[in-house]
């Protein structure tokens, strides 16, 4: 195997973490996998991952980030080793004798930390949970699922002490997995329900569950971070994420500076930028090392506030750890590329933010209605390639308000 970067684009691997068992077909990764590629150095190569795959001798670069850098978008990553997006068991006994080191935590590690239970303790520990929230959650292991009649009686025993009306929605979520895979939804404050014994096995497979209330969420934040070898934390930015109404990931939108740091816009950037790395040193002691992605969310909570304001909105600054690459970690590295391309045509000088919005596909009226949308001298810069039938792009804009149609326009693309 020749030296260099050989990226390994496991992306959705992470039910492996708790299960030997392979997760079913998901398509549609073709495109995240090769944008991800493009943070790393021209020589980086994507490596096959099944048999029929062929693999990538040249990540496919778009035009509208000029020409392609030799260096990777990022000063850790590295410039000879196999590089997974996530790190499992299964891709250790495959590589782990291949001559070449893995730029990834050990898998075991990895599982300890990437557990949404691991997130939640920490959030209770640091108090990072505002008060309405903190006895809202129930951490279920796998062998409490095992006993169907026991985890019921735990979950209808929970479910009655949550206040009224958060009862009447909610959710039991497996504590290994993405973009909401696996989910399961309960109502009316009633546990013993076919779905939800039907479930529980496969729960309990996936390394056991949470089960919480179901939030109608006001915005979806990120905070992306690496930890280095030294166990010191870099924050690399933070986001808002545009996410379909079952939690599908869509894409990204935050700013930017004339350095290339990146930013959520709104009132909940100081909180988000403390919470994170709260958890990413949590994560550190454990032995994690690598990038990774705290996910938050605000919502608006009937009497959540002393003077009980219904439109005031909490923020729930840690939801759960992603131990591995995220395609915040993604979004962040594009916007970093096409700095030098833009900086110039949309006046962003010291002491100036722009807002910027990354999603995988193109709404349906297409990119150059989103673009119009977002006012005078917006810019577009496409990132898609002939082999695909996403449309990824970015769209850059002079304030974050000019890009609210935009990103409405791409998640009612996909509902």
């Amino acid at each position: 195997m020749a030296a260099g970067i050989g990226l390994i684009p496991n992306l959705g691997d992470d039910e492996l973490l708790a299960s030997g068992d392979p997760p079913p077909p998901r398509p549609g990764l073709a495109t995240p996998a090769r944008l991800w590629s493009l943070l790393f150095g021209a020589a980086a190569r994507t490596l096959a991952l099944a048999p029929g795959d062929k693999g990538q001798e040249e990540s496919a670069w778009p035009e509208a980030l000029g020409p392609r850098p030799d260096a990777p978008v990022f000063d850790w990553l590295p410039e000879d080793a196999l590089v997974p997006w996530i790190s499992t068991p299964g891709l250790w006994a495959r590589f782990e004798t291949s001559g070449r080191p893995i730029a990834a935590t050990r898998p075991d590690i990895v599982a300890r930390v990437h557990d949404k239970a691991f997130a939640h303790r920490v959030a209770l520990a640091e108090g990072l949970l505002p008060a309405p929230l903190r006895d809202l959650v129930s951490i279920f292991d796998p062998g409490e699922l095992r006993d169907a009649d026991a985890a019921v009686a735990r979950m209808t025993g929970a479910l009655a002490s949550w206040p009224e009306p958060l009862s009447r929605s909610f959710t039991l979520k497996p504590r290994f997995g993405t973009s909401g895979r696996g989910r399961v939804a309960g109502s009316a404050g009633e546990a013993d329900t076919p779905a939800i014994r039907g479930a529980l096995p496969r729960l309990a497979e996936r390394g056991g569950a949470l089960l919480e209330p179901w939030f109608a969420r006001s915005r979806d934040l990120s905070a992306q971070l690496f930890v280095g070898d030294d166990g010191r934390i870099t924050l690399l930015g933070t986001l808002e994420q545009i996410v379909a109404p079952s939690g599908l990931f869509l894409g990204h939108r935050g700013e930017i500076d004339s350095r290339g740091r990146v930013f959520s816009h709104g009132d909940f950037e100081e909180s988000l930028r403390e919470a994170a790395p709260l958890v990413a040193i949590a994560a550190a002691a454990e032995g994690y090392r690598g990038p990774c992605g705290v996910d938050a969310f605000a919502l608006r909570l009937s009497g959540a506030t002393d003077d009980g304001d219904p439109e005031r909105e909490i923020l729930r600054p840690v939801v759960e750890l992603n131990a591995r690459f995220t395609m915040g970690i993604v979004a962040i590295g594009l916007v970093r590329r096409a700095l030098d391309r833009v900086r110039a045509p949309l006046g962003l000088e010291p002491g100036c933010r722009r807002a910027f919005l990354f999603a995988l596909d193109a709404p349906s009226e297409g990119w150059e209605a989103a673009a119009a949308s977002a006012g005078p001298g917006a810019l577009l810069l496409p990132l898609d390639h002939a082999g695909e039938s996403a449309r990824p792009a970015l769209l850059f804009a002079a304030s974050s308000d000019r890009l609210d149609e935009a990103a409405a326009r791409i998640t009612g693309a996909k509902r």
